[in-house]
């Protein structure tokens, strides 16, 4: 165990008291650390701790640790380096969870963006570098729509999350910082870098792409909890994840392969936060999001040790064996099933809950889209079950000698499992979830229980499956999730020719012209931004976002 697993193990447990005691008090922290001061000029850096920010922290650091533990058996070269970026995105991060104003959130947002963007091309083969690429042109959009809204911000006294709730309420900069948490978030439009993104290390799909970088955007709506609210944003919230559920749903019934399949149950219980988001159900949605951040990274972390004993990510040719790999298995199987919300463990405190709300709040959701919601559900569970009995029916087809488990492996699983399992209860009493008494029938009370038996039952291995089946329509839709992967195919190519182009330039000698040519343009572009520096602040902002759709 290195220094650095060792310092987070202890960072993690020094929070846990400092947790309770927030939590005990309902306290507010807020720590200001002047960076430099200039004359009259001061900047300086803001923290808020409060009963959400603190919660986060610690789940985000219980996940670091657990794969940090594992990391120091899966990364074989490069260890040094592949644990300093990931320390660093943590780090980004911690702030983007503490920092309670734009300038800061700005920051944090850049480096999960960079850090991300490492990690996912950290093989540096060509199918790494080329899924790094869309998934950074993906964000990109998110990001430019982040500083716009930091750009109209700056007309109010404060950059604050808090001051915003005294502002007279704009749908432009609201509708901006929409789009940025559906980009991060991987929802529709954006919904395809999610599954592309998977080209990256196992352990880092458990830390970026389940509980930390793709929550970033639910976790950004609850802080402008007031602003989404004044401004009715709930309805294309709504559109926008029941799309995304949809599709996400009925694509995982259609995967084969077990990462991108773990990616769309991720998405899909993205898509349930949103959707919760735009019932007015924040704090459930928040509740939601770390009970999902803890089984979902230990699903990804099961999924890699089967990927790494089987040698492949076929669904069909993966298998498990009980004497070799008893802590994998049980930690796989426990975690598929608080997936499917069984009953009295950590997901089915905040998954039922959000249903029977949904149920009640019929101005929110009709009848037929809450018949859709459940029907939905019920996919979750049959994508788990489908995993399930796949991995634990299937015999190796090679007969070969199996390495035990080692200490490292079990322990970032054991630390995982733990919180899968009971944090749901301990922590359901500790924060406010649900303030209203919710009055279901008997009938509407069991729909959660008899809804994960009946995909029990009916559940089966289809056998007859085989990967040279013929390739449908509608199979091929499904796969490319709704086409979503052609839109940017272009963008690909084009980067393609550019770095050949790049290549031979070098070849020849010919990048001294093109550094001239970038001074020139930069030279251009300077004396540009000081004649719209007499321009006022839309008519700027107009023109900026039209040049950053051409460059793009």
């Amino acid at each position: 165990m290195n220094n650095y697993t060792l310092f987070m193990i202890l960072a993690s447990v020094m929070l846990i008291p400092v947790n309770m005691m927030i939590f005990s008090k309902s306290l507010t922290i807020m720590i200001e650390w002047k960076m430099m001061s200039m004359k009259s000029s001061e900047v300086s850096m803001f923290f808020l701790l409060d009963e959400s920010s603190s919660v986060f922290v610690l789940t985000v650091m219980m996940v670091t640790t657990s794969i940090l533990m594992y990391s120091s058996f899966y990364i074989e070269k490069k260890k040094k380096m592949f644990t300093k970026i990931l320390i660093t995105f943590m780090i980004s991060m911690l702030m983007m969870i503490l920092s309670p104003n734009m300038m800061s959130l700005v920051m944090s947002w850049e480096g999960l963006g960079m850090t991300s963007f490492i990690l996912i091309m950290y093989y540096q083969n060509k199918k790494s570098m080329m899924s790094s690429v869309y998934t950074m042109m993906m964000n990109r959009i998110g990001d430019i729509t982040l500083l716009l809204t930091m750009m109209i911000l700056m007309d109010s006294t404060s950059w604050m999350f808090l001051s915003t709730e005294y502002l007279n309420y704009s749908m432009v900069w609201i509708s901006f910082l929409s789009i940025s948490t559906f980009s991060k978030s991987a929802q529709m439009p954006f919904s395809s870098w999610l599954t592309e993104a998977m080209a990256a290390p196992t352990p880092v799909s458990a830390l970026v792409h389940s509980s930390t970088l793709v929550t970033a955007g639910v976790y950004l709506m609850i802080r402008f909890k007031s602003s989404m609210l004044s401004t009715g944003m709930s309805p294309i919230i709504l559109t926008v994840a029941m799309m995304t559920l949809t599709m996400a749903s009925l694509n995982s019934l259609m995967e084969m392969d077990m990462k991108k399949l773990v990616a769309l149950s991720t998405l899909s219980q993205i898509s349930i936060m949103f959707i919760s988001v735009s019932a007015n159900l924040y704090s459930l949605a928040f509740f939601h999001m770390i009970m999902h951040a803890t089984f979902k990274a230990l699903i990804f972390l099961c999924s890699s040790t089967f990927i790494y004993a089987s040698n492949t990510q076929d669904l069909r040719k993966l298998s498990s064996n009980s004497s070799y790999m008893m802590m994998t298995n049980i930690s796989f199987n426990v975690a598929s099933m608080v997936l499917c919300a069984l009953p009295f463990v950590s997901s089915f405190y905040s998954k039922e809950i959000i249903m029977e709300m949904i149920m009640i709040k019929s101005l929110t959701l009709n009848w037929p889209l809450t018949l859709i919601f459940i029907t939905l559900m019920m996919v979750t569970s049959s994508y788990s079950l489908k995993m399930m009995m796949i991995i634990n029916l299937n015999k190796m087809s090679l007969n070969m000698k199996m390495n035990k488990e080692l200490y490292s492996q079990k322990m970032s699983k054991v630390l995982l499992l733990i919180p899968s399992v009971i944090l749901g209860n301990k922590l359901s009493w500790l924060m406010e979830l649900n303030m209203n008494i919710v009055y279901l029938s008997i009938t509407e009370k069991l729909i959660a229980p008899v809804m994960i038996l009946t995909m029990m039952m009916m559940m089966k291995i289809d056998k007859s499956f085989k990967a040279n089946k013929p390739n449908t329509s509608m199979k091929q839709m499904m796969s490319y999730m709704w086409f979503m992967k052609n839109l940017n195919l272009m963008n690909k190519m084009n980067f393609m020719n550019q770095s050949i182009v790049v290549l031979k330039t070098d070849e020849k000698g010919a990048m001294t012209n093109q550094v001239k040519t970038l001074i020139t343009f930069i030279y251009l572009a300077t004396k540009l931004m000081f004649k719209i520096s007499k321009m006022n602040l839309k008519t700027t902002i107009l023109l900026m976002f039209i040049l950053l759709i051409i460059l793009i």
